[in-house]
């Protein structure tokens, strides 16, 4: 059989949500802030990444450049000093 509810028991569950809401906003933005850091530590960024076709991820051999140094053409007299300190 079902059953039917009285005025006071549907004022006091209207109550009761009215309570549960009014608690839940002052904690929703720790709440919030919580629920994102564990669902970053449980599904990190790094899972977030598309995978790529084999064609497009070889790699280009580079050649590496020979270290160069350029010659200034400023004075190299220990005893100077600096013109502007």
């Amino acid at each position: 059989m079902r059953r039917k509810f009285s005025p006071i028991e549907i004022a006091i569950a209207i109550l009761i949500a009215i309570g549960l809401l009014v608690s839940l906003r002052t904690l929703f933005i720790p709440v919030l802030v919580l629920g994102i850091i564990f669902l970053l530590y449980k599904f990190p960024p790094s899972r977030w990444k598309m995978f790529t076709s084999s064609r497009g991820s070889a790699k280009v051999k580079r050649k590496n450049a020979k270290f160069r140094v350029i010659n200034g053409t400023k004075d190299s007299e220990p005893d100077d000093f600096p013109k502007y300190h």
